[in-house]
């Protein structure tokens, strides 16, 4: 073992905790073969106390974002999220979804993901091309925008989302929590956050702070090797579809590799240290 993983996370985790698909059941009860504490559980988990820390804010709280059932605003903005993320969604779609539903939301990232080569060349070609880190951010800070298409995993009829019980983090915490990443300067610029939220102090009194989760995602959500984190290439859900069907098993929601589930977080981390250097 190369490295102790996330010492602030002391949750004991067991096969007697819910499973982390979202089926309510226990986990030795649902993926029998998973590790009771591997990437995904230590996410789902993470979600839950997320979700709880929003929950007490609302309860307790005057002042409530506008946040609620119905409003899809954010869910045309640019989102980026981690492999282990989008996996978790695969799982929920091949057990909840039709084929049909299924196949049609790889048809509408396929058609998305040109229409966003038309309409914002420079993210576009940030994603299709190998980067950097900083170049990553860079381009996330000047060039992600509001897209005229919405989240393939929406329901464009009622306005929900379709695998609401393991959105991922950044789609539970938008708009409804607050954090402290970034520079102060863009911590205090005034942008709305969207047509209805403002951003900068005006969000802040409105909202719970997870400032204290972000740590923990990045922890999950990126390689540890040792005390350090290696980032992982982030992409909005549009584009995971779009290469899992090219590079993957196509058009499905099998996942050939299940290491971020059957593997404990670090002997995970340990593997992957193999792939993005010590």
């Amino acid at each position: 073992m190369t490295s102790s993983v996330s010492d602030t996370m002391s949750y004991s985790f067991s096969r007697n905790q819910l499973c982390f698909c979202g089926s309510g059941q226990k986990l030795k009860h649902c993926h029998k073969t998973a590790a009771p504490d591997s990437r995904a559980a230590h996410l789902y988990h993470l979600y839950q106390e997320v979700d709880q820390t929003i929950e007490d804010y609302r309860a307790t709280s005057v002042q409530q974002p506008p946040c609620s059932a119905g409003c899809r605003a954010c869910c045309s903005d640019y989102v980026p999220i981690s492999q282990v993320e989008f996996e978790l969604l695969l799982i929920y779609m091949k057990r909840n979804w039709s084929q049909a539903d299924i196949q049609q939301a790889f048809a509408k990232a396929a058609t998305d993901w040109e229409t966003f080569r038309i309409e914002n060349p420079p993210m576009y070609a940030s994603l299709a091309h190998p980067t950097n880190t900083i170049e990553e951010l860079d381009a996330i800070r000047h060039h992600a925008t509001r897209n005229s298409f919405a989240c393939p995993l929406l329901d464009a009829e009622k306005g929900t989302c379709r695998v609401y019980p393991v959105r991922p983090f950044i789609c539970r915490t938008h708009g409804s929590s607050h954090t402290f990443y970034g520079t102060w300067k863009e911590r205090l610029r005034p942008e709305k956050i969207c047509e209805y939220i403002p951003g900068g102090k005006p969000h802040r009194k409105i909202t719970s702070n997870i400032a204290d989760r972000w740590s923990e995602y990045e922890r999950v959500a990126d390689v540890m090797i040792g005390p350090k984190r290696r980032p992982l290439r982030q992409y909005p859900i549009m584009y995971w579809l779009v290469l899992y069907a090219k590079h993957g098993g196509g058009v499905t929601t099998d996942i050939g590799n299940l290491d971020n589930f059957e593997l404990s977080l670090q002997d995970h981390n340990d593997k992957m240290a193999q792939y993005t250097g010590k």
